[in-house]
């Protein structure tokens, strides 16, 4: 590597010993423990590679507060709590990568996928592959940390580590935000369950849902490590869009139960066309509106959380 090209990795740190790191040839070496990281593709890599996550979710989302955006409650809540905001911005299990961060501030991609992060670096500055409970990162480095759809990956004995090392790469007065997937308790979820060896097959394992919690657990985790609540939303209670229903329950499950092999073949039909099956997610939509203001937060299939490190 260049001197040039050197000052490019100058953000990263050793994720063992937090030393800084020296360019040398296709690696990146510790000054400090010795160790060593390749760069493929130029891309900094401090993990190896996960055959679970790699190519999963690599689609770059160049939506940056659009119409889509405001219809979509998850997405909604990032627009709004980010929307006039400057600063730099780390995305934990980035993917192909979101416009919107970018148009924060400079944005830096964490993944495991080499192949997602390859094209998340169209739209960040700077990207890397590594573990969560790791981060290449020095302290106080971002003004924001941000993931979606994330944290529910993460196993529950690795949590503390990994909500530890989001506090320690956050500026002080830097803002965290996260849509956390949840353990959720609505009927839906309680037939599920009911059934462990399916529930696992095809709801946990496909996506890699091994460490779901719920909402009060995710949020008093946040609160024990020293974050200050700045918003909290138990979102998304009892209802999940028509796909969703299909991919879940369009198997063994249709045999449990009569309303079951009813649901999926409701949700089926309207999957036959896109401009149907958007037509019934904008009437989820409008159900989940009502819903996180009428329902149980037990209810919940996953929590929108703002706090900041005081």
């Amino acid at each position: 590597m260049s001197c040039a090209a050197a000052s490019d990795f100058a953000l990263f740190c050793c994720p063992k010993c937090h030393e800084a790191l020296r360019a040398s040839a296709s690696v990146l070496e510790c000054s400090g423990c010795g160790r060593s990281y390749p760069v493929p593709e130029g891309i900094p890599s401090f993990v190896g590679e996960d055959a679970f996550y790699e190519g999963r979710w690599s689609e770059t989302d160049w939506s940056a507060g659009s119409l889509r955006n405001y219809m979509v409650k998850k997405e909604r809540f990032f627009v709004r709590e980010l929307n006039g905001r400057r600063g730099s911005v780390l995305d934990l299990g980035c993917g192909g990568g979101w416009k919107l961060y970018a148009r924060v501030g400079p944005a830096v991609g964490v993944d495991l996928s080499l192949g997602s992060l390859q094209q998340a670096s169209r739209v960040y500055a700077r990207v890397c592959r590594s573990q969560l409970v790791e981060l290449p990162f020095r302290d106080q480095s971002f003004d924001y940390v941000v993931s979606c759809d994330v944290l529910g990956h993460v196993p529950r004995g690795e949590k503390d580590a990994v909500w530890r090392e989001i506090y320690r790469v956050l500026k002080r007065g830097g803002r965290t935000l996260h849509y956390v997937e949840v353990d959720g308790d609505d009927p839906l979820m309680r037939f599920a369950k009911r059934y462990p060896d399916l529930y696992n097959r095809y709801l946990l394992e496909p996506e890699g849902h091994i460490g779901l919690e719920s909402a009060q657990d995710i949020m008093s985790r946040f609160r024990r490590l020293g974050f200050r609540p700045v918003r909290e939303v138990a979102s998304y209670r009892g209802a999940t869009y028509v796909g969703r229903i299909v991919q879940y329950f369009d198997n063994e499950y249709r045999d449990k139960s009569a309303v079951i092999f009813g649901l999926v073949a409701i949700c089926k039909a309207f999957t036959v066309a896109k401009p149907v099956e958007a037509l019934a997610n904008l009437g989820m939509s409008l159900f989940i509106e009502i819903g996180d203001r009428v329902l149980p937060s037990s209810w919940s299939g996953g929590t929108m959380v703002c706090y900041e490190k005081t």
